[in-house]
C-alpha cells in the first residue's frame, strides 16, 4: 500500500474486541478534540460510525461531525452519511465565529448553523485519537496527513503525522498527538483544516508474514538499538553494569526497605511496615523505623505476563522457540485461564535464556534486584515475584472460594471459613516476611459490588444466606419492619416466608438496590479485613486497588476506606489526582498509595505498540517528564505514601491475550516497560525516573525541589 505523501494510519485495530450481540460497535476517529462535554464548552471534529453487534462499520454510514460548545449547549453539524470514496485525499475545513459554525468538505459547504458559538477552554488538544471505547471494527482505514488549528489571533497549531508501513498499520494504525494547555488567545473564532485519506484494509496477513521476528519484535519495524542478532542482547551488559555501579552510590541514603535515613526523625523498629502521620504528613515507616515515600515498579520479573497467544496464528512468527530444552519455560497455556486450548509463548523468557545462558533463572532475579535499587525505586509493586530482601505489594486471590453472584457470600458461615482457608494458604508462607508492605485482595472493578449482582441474589431462593440478609435489611431499613410493605413494593407474591423471601421478585426499585448494594459491600469488605487481620494482625491491609470512576458511584471509595488501613488504588491519567479524587482523599483522612500508573511511549507508531489512551507519552523522554510530574505531585500530597509504576517490561507487540486465531494482536500490547522485550533498559526514561524517585522523600518532607548534589 502506497501513499502520495507522508501520513499516518489512524484507525481501529482489525483485531479489536468487538461488542457482543445486541450491542452497537462504535468506531470514532477524533481528528481534533478539545471538548468539555459536561461543561458544554470547546470544539471537536470527528469521523464517527457504528454498526450492530460485531459487524464492521461500513464506509457508507461514516459521518463527519463538527461540534462546538457555547457554555450552555453543544451544537453539532453532521451532514448526511454516504458518498465517500477510497483512495481520495479529503480536505475538511471547520470554522466557528460570531456568525455561527460551518463545515466544508473539499471546498464545498456541507453544513452550517447560525446558532453555533464557541466558549473556549484551556486544556489538552488531542489530534488523531481513537477513544478506547470506540475501537470497533470497520471496513476502511482513516489516514490523517496534517492538521491546522488557526485561531482569530494567537498561536496556531500545526501538526503533521509520520508515515507507517502496512505491517505497522496492522499492529496499531494510529499515532495521536497531544498538545497541553492550549487555548484561544482572544476572541471565540477559529478554523480547523485537516487532510485525510480513506483506504481499504490491507491484504491477508499471510502476504505480509512474518510479522514478528525471532526476538518478539515487529519484523517490519526499524529503530536505533533494535536487536537483530543474539550478540545484540549481550553487547550493552558492560555499559549497564557501569551505570548501575555509578548509580548505586545514592543507595547509602536509604535503608534496605527504601526508608530515608536523612529525614531527621524516625520511629521504632518493627517486624512490619506501618503508617504514621508526622507533622501533618502521612508516611510509611519501614521495619527499620525510617520514613519512606514508596516508589515501586510492578510485575518484576513475573514472566508469565509477557506470553503472547500462538494458536491459530503460527504463521505470523518468523521463528518459534523449541518446546523442550532451555526454552521450554517460555511455553504455556492461556495466561488468563480463559481458553485451555490456547498455547502461548514468552519471547521475553527466550531472550533471557539467550542473554544470560543456562543459569538465567538465578542471574536474572539478581540483576532485577540490582536494577530496581539503582534506578532509585524503594522496591516492587503489584503482580511481582517475591525477590529476597525487596519490598513488594502482593495481591491475593479468592482462589477456591465459591462466588454467589460475583463475590463470596459474606453471610454464609461455610463461605467465611473457605475464605479464611484460602487466604491462610497464601499468607502463612510470608507471615514473618518484613518485605511485605501490605496485603490486598483482588483488583480494581472485579471487587466492586454491582447493582446487577444484588438483583441476581434477590432472585435466588430463601435458602441463600445473602438473600435472607438482604431482604431482612430492606424490611428493617426501608419498610419500617413491615414485610407486607416490601412485598407490595417489590411485587412479591405468596404468604409467610414466600411473601418475605420469595424468589419471584417482579421489580426491585433502584433506590432499594443501591441501598442493599452498599449494605452488602460493607459486610463483604468488612469480612475480608477481619479475616486478614485474624491471620496477620500487624500487617497493613490495602483493600483491592479501587479505580476512581470505575465503580458504581463514589460511595464505593468510602466503603473500602472504612475497611482498610491504607487505601490502595490505581489511577491512570495525566494528572496525579483530579478534583474528585483529591476531595475523596481528603475526606477519608487515611493514607493512600497509588498501585498503578504509567505513561507508555508510543514511539510515533514505529515499533508496533498500542496507543494507551488513558495516559501515554510521545517517546521515552516525554514518558520520563510525565513520570517526574506525576511523582512530584504524589509526593506533595500529605495523604499519599507512595506510587508504583506499571510495569517492569513491555507487553508483547502481538498482545498478551486472551484470544486466538489469525489476528496480528490479541489483548493489550503497550510499551509500559522500563526494559523492552529483549531486556534492554530504556535509559532515556530511566534517568529522569531515577532522579524523581530519589527526590520523592525530600519532596514529601517539604522540600520544593530535588537536592541535586546528593544524587550523582
Amino acid at each position: 500500500m502506497k501513499f502520495a505523501k507522508p501520513c499516518v494510519l489512524l484507525s481501529i485495530l482489525l483485531t479489536a474486541l468487538a461488542a457482543g450481540p445486541g450491542h452497537a460497535s462504535e468506531n470514532r476517529f477524533q481528528i481534533v478534540d478539545q471538548l468539555d462535554f459536561g461543561g458544554k464548552r470547546g470544539f471537536a471534529l470527528s469521523l464517527e460510525n457504528s454498526s450492530p453487534g460485531d459487524t464492521p462499520c461500513p464506509l457508507k454510514t461514516l459521518k463527519l461531525i463538527w461540534g462546538v460548545g457555547d457554555g450552555k449547549a453543544l451544537h453539532f453539524l453532521a451532514p448526511p452519511a454516504g458518498g465517500w470514496q477510497v483512495d481520495h485525499d479529503y480536505t475538511v475545513q471547520a470554522a466557528v465565529d460570531a456568525q455561527g459554525a460551518r463545515l466544508m468538505l473539499d471546498g464545498k459547504t456541507v453544513a452550517e448553523d447560525d446558532a453555533g458559538r464557541l466558549a473556549p477552554i484551556t486544556g489538552p488538544v488531542l489530534a488523531g485519537a481513537i477513544p478506547g471505547w470506540a475501537h470497533g471494527p470497520a471496513d476502511y482505514w482513516i489516514v490523517l496527513t496534517d492538521l491546522h488549528v488557526t485561531p482569530q489571533s494567537g498561536k496556531p497549531l500545526a501538526l503533521t503525522f509520520p508515515a507507517l508501513s502496512p505491517t505497522l498499520m496492522l499492529f496499531e494504525p494510529q499515532t495521536p498527538q497531544r498538545v497541553e494547555n492550549w487555548t484561544l488567545a482572544s476572541g471565540r473564532s477559529l478554523t480547523v483544516q485537516a487532510v485525510f485519506h480513506l483506504s481499504q484494509p490491507p491484504p491477508d496477513l499471510a502476504l505480509l508474514a512474518p510479522l514478528i521476528d525471532p526476538y518478539g519484535q515487529v519484523a517490519g519495524a526499524s529503530w536505533p538499538g533494535k536487536t537483530m542478532r543474539d550478540a545484540d542482547l549481550r553487547h550493552d551488559v558492560a555499559e549497564e553494569d557501569r551505570r548501575l555501579q555509578a548509580w548505586s552510590a545514592s543507595q547509602r541514603d536509604y535503608d534496605a526497605y527504601g526508608g530515608w535515613r536523612k529525614a531527621g526523625w524516625h520511629g521504632a523498629k518493627s517486624s512490619v511496615f506501618r503508617t504514621v502521620r508526622h507533622a501533618g504528613v502521612w508516611w510509611l515507616l519501614t521495619p527499620e523505623g525510617n520514613p519512606c515515600f514508596y516508589t515501586g515498579v510492578s510485575t518484576a520479573p513475573a514472566l508469565e505476563w509477557e506470553r503472547t497467544p500462538i494458536t491459530g496464528r503460527e504463521g505470523i512468527f518468523a521463528k518459534l522457540p523449541p518446546r523442550d530444552g532451555a526454552t521450554a519455560a517460555a511455553w504455556g497455556g492461556d495466561s488468563w485461564g480463559k481458553d485451555p486450548g490456547t498455547e502461548s509463548v514468552s519471547f521475553a523468557t527466550v531472550n533471557l535464556v539467550r542473554k544470560y545462558g543456562s543459569d538465567w533463572r538465578s542471574v536474572f532475579p539478581q540483576r532485577t534486584t540490582r536494577r530496581v535499587k539503582a534506578w532509585g525505586f524503594s522496591g516492587l509493586g503489584k503482580w511481582s515475584d517475591f525477590l529476597p530482601g525487596v519490598p513488594s505489594l502482593p495481591v491475593l486471590s479468592r482462589s477456591g472460594v465459591p462466588s454467589l453472584a460475583g463475590h463470596p457470600d459474606p453471610f454464609d458461615a461455610a463461605i467465611q471459613e473457605k475464605l479464611r482457608a484460602s487466604l491462610a494458604t497464601q499468607i502463612t508462607p510470608h507471615l514473618h516476611d518484613p518485605t511485605v508492605i501490605a496485603w490486598s485482595l483482588g483488583n480494581e472493578y472485579d471487587e466492586i459490588i454491582t447493582g446487577e449482582e444484588i438483583r441476581r441474589i434477590l432472585a435466588m431462593g430463601s435458602d441463600v444466606p445473602a438473600k435472607r440478609a438482604l431482604t431482612d435489611e430492606a424490611i428493617a431499613s426501608q419498610y419500617g419492619g413491615d414485610a407486607t410493605k416490601l412485598s407490595a413494593a417489590w411485587g412479591v407474591k405468596g404468604s409467610g416466608d414466600d411473601a418475605k423471601y420469595g424468589s419471584a421478585t417482579i421489580k426491585v426499585p433502584n433506590a432499594d438496590v443501591e441501598t442493599l448494594r452498599r449494605f452488602y459491600a460493607d459486610r463483604y469488605y468488612g469480612l475480608v479485613q477481619r479475616t486478614m487481620k485474624s491471620l496477620d494482625p500487624q500487617r497493613l491491609y490495602a483493600g483491592f486497588w479501587i479505580v476512581p470512576g470505575w465503580w458504581e458511584n463514589e460511595e464505593d471509595w468510602r466503603l473500602i476506606a472504612r475497611h482498610c488501613d491504607l487505601i490502595g488504588y490505581d489511577n491512570y491519567g495525566f494528572e496525579f489526582a483530579d478534583a474528585r479524587l483529591s476531595r475523596l482523599i481528603r475526606e477519608s483522612g487515611k493514607p493512600v498509595l497509588c498501585g498503578e500508573f504509567s505513561f507508555p511511549p508510543q514511539y510515533e507508531g514505529k515499533r508496533g505498540f498500542g496507543h494507551y489512551d488513558a495516559a501515554w507519552a510521545q517517546n521515552e523522554t516525554d514518558s520520563g517528564r510525565l513520570y517526574t510530574r506525576y511523582t512530584e505531585a504524589a509526593a506533595r500530597n500529605p495523604f499519599c505514601v507512595g506510587a508504583a509504576w506499571f510495569q517492569y517490561r513491555d507487553e508483547p507487540a502481538s498482545g498478551r491475550g486472551p484470544g486466538h486465531g489469525p489476528g496480528a494482536v490479541y489483548g493489550e500490547h503497550y510499551a509500559f516497560g522500563l526494559v523492552d522485550i529483549t531486556d534492554n533498559p530504556k535509559w532515556a526514561l530511566l534517568e529522569p525516573m531515577r532522579r524523581a524517585n530519589l527526590a520523592a522523600s525530600h519532596t514529601h518532607q517539604g522540600f520544593r525541589k530535588p537536592i541535586s548534589p546528593l544524587h550523582p
